[in-house]
């Protein structure tokens, strides 16, 4: 890390007007304003007016959002608003890198990335591998050391604790001096990731250099193409720098979660099809890829090499590498943006050039000289102007928002929509009081189906949205959404109608929960309007609910403020 400078006063001010949160960062580093200096004057060349600045309870809902999958209490959103501090915006954001939901989100946002949304393996511990993610985040690895272990990782895939054989008797393993299994001590849950793909090493290959290289060198697997850089002998010579790794079973009884044991190694030689079962035998292309020379995609040679796999994995991390920093600074500026520099994100290329080549390059180094440290990146790229613009549309916008001159409107996942909804609604304790020890099958449920409908795939840019039939439905008639504004003991509508005073707090309190703001002038009298109005006996209400007319009313409010388009979005 290089050392800090001590920033002037003018310096500072300069940057608070400009971007609403002082500069974060030493005069020897790259600056915040350096970038939005090389964005604005993109913005000129084109003649692009962006939109103005959003305000502090839109930009703390966002950095919730993206920073920690979720969105802020009530409390905190009042919190923030009566703060006068010029450095509330970078305190907000240091708080929140330093939240435990900041390890619980990041944690599986790259089981996400890496497994995806379904492992059909018996020998694939997913459990593990989210646990090995957490220790990562959580001591905030740096990000090439993440990535070098997890290509080099070996050992078994899961613990045995739970492991019985069909007698119920444990099954017997080597212990050392303190009586722990020697056998448990050799878990690495970061094997997981390998065996996924362990019958398959071409995707295996395809899927490191997509993601950690933003390079899709799959698309050269059965045939050269005559427009493309990569050829199926680049392929295959990147595919062999795996063919050591070797899986062996250890325990063949699956335990309770329903894994069974097997353990990654390293061979001296790679796999290969015995000459007597050559062409008789499917390898899935194993002993062809064996025998290719092991090379990594600038054609340096590892064939002399004893661990090829820690010999590609040295090479894709090193800071001499064209697209690995480059990959994840892509990756990163889209998740807080909307879009990265290269679209789809994995997809660099002559035939794809990057949007501001001269920013890519630069972010990428300076994310080299600050140790791969993903924390500081996040802190760079949220103190930017851009992040920190209106959602609303700009005047002479460039099309498609190309050079982000508005914050790009976001659809959410699914796992946080999800937690948005039981935050938002005060529901977790109904949940607990409800399903007992149920409740994680229960919210599994209930994530199923937001995930079948909502599913949003982030390697792809995101833009604007246009939701489906289908989950209109689903938030309209939906029993997430009907039964979470049910003012039942605990929930947040049942302490928003005990709250003493007028309707305007409430619909304040209502709005804080929902929209992370407070309602203006128009809206408080609409709603008020709304909430007063004369009911006939027997009217049909905009859903069903229970209670008297006024609760009714207020039933009605806040299922309208949760399935608006202003909750389900980040903006």
């Amino acid at each position: 890390m290089k050392s800090t400078k001590p920033l002037s006063l003018v310096t500072m001010l300069l940057g608070f007007c400009l971007y609403g949160v002082l500069p974060l960062y030493a005069q020897d580093e790259l600056p915040v304003s350096q970038i939005d200096h090389l964005i604005r004057a993109e913005w000129n060349k084109n003649s692009i007016v962006p939109s103005p600045p959003t305000d502090d309870a839109h930009y703390l809902r966002r950095l919730y959002l993206d920073v920690i999958g979720t969105i802020p209490t009530a409390d905190e959103v009042k919190a923030f608003l009566a703060n006068r501090s010029p450095y509330k915006r970078y305190e907000a954001l240091a708080h929140l890198l330093n939240s435990p939901k900041y390890v619980e989100y990041w944690a599986n946002y790259w089981d996400d990335v890496l497994l995806g949304r379904q492992v059909k393996r018996a020998n694939v511990d997913r459990t593990a591998f989210r646990d090995w993610l957490k220790g990562q985040v959580s001591k905030n690895n740096a990000y090439n050391k993440f990535v070098y272990e997890l290509l080099t990782a070996s050992g078994v895939n899961t613990s045995l604790a739970s492991t019985v054989m069909p007698n119920g008797v444990m099954p017997s393993m080597e212990s050392d001096l303190s009586g722990k299994s020697t056998l448990d001590s050799r878990v690495n849950g970061a094997v997981n990731f390998y065996l996924k793909y362990a019958n398959t090493p071409a995707d295996y290959s395809g899927t490191v250099s997509r993601l950690f290289l933003g390079v899709q060198i799959q698309c050269a697997q059965c045939h050269d193409h005559k427009t493309e850089a990569w050829k199926q002998a680049d392929f295959r010579r990147f595919t062999a720098c795996f063919m050591q790794a070797k899986v062996q079973p250890v325990n063949r009884t699956l335990d309770k979660k329903r894994t069974m044991q097997v353990e990654l190694t390293d061979n001296a030689q790679p796999f290969k099809v015995p000459a007597r079962l050559a062409g008789k035998v499917k390898d899935n292309g194993r002993t062809e890829y064996a025998m290719a020379e092991p090379a990594a995609l600038d054609g340096t040679s590892f064939a002399t090499e004893g661990n090829r796999r820690q010999a590609i994995a040295k090479w894709i991390t090193a800071p001499q590498n064209p697209w690995f920093a480059a990959a994840i600074v892509n990756r990163m500026w889209a998740h807080f943006l909307g879009r990265g520099f290269v679209n789809p994100i994995d997809d660099f290329r002559d035939s794809n050039p990057p949007v501001m080549p001269e920013l890519l390059r630069k972010l990428a180094e300076d994310f080299v000289a600050h140790g791969y440290d993903l924390k500081y990146l996040i802190k760079l790229i949220c103190s930017t102007q851009v992040y920190q613009l209106s959602s609303l549309p700009a005047k002479h916008l460039d099309e498609g928002n190309t050079y982000w001159a508005r914050y790009r409107l976001k659809p959410l996942k699914p796992e946080v929509l999800m937690d948005m909804l039981v935050s938002a609604t005060s529901m977790q304790s109904v949940l607990e009081r409800v399903a007992g020890d149920r409740l994680p099958a229960v919210k599994a449920a209930m994530q199923k189906q937001l995930t079948f409908l909502f599913d949003v795939d982030e390697e792809f840019e995101q833009k604007d949205y246009e939701g489906t039939i289908p989950q209109a439905l689903l938030l309209l008639n939906g029993g997430i959404t009907n039964n979470s504004v049910t003012p039942l003991s605990g929930t947040a509508l049942s302490d928003v109608l005990s709250l003493p005073g007028t309707d305007k707090e409430k619909i304040e309190s209502l709005y804080l929960r929902t929209f992370s703001r407070l309602p203006n002038t128009k809206e408080v009298a609409y709603w008020t309007k709304f909430l007063n109005a004369p009911r006939e006996v027997g009217q049909t209400p905009i859903r069903q609910g229970s209670g008297l007319p006024k609760q009714q009313a207020y039933e009605d409010m806040f299922w309208g403020l949760l399935n608006s388009s202003e909750f389900i979005f980040n903006h």
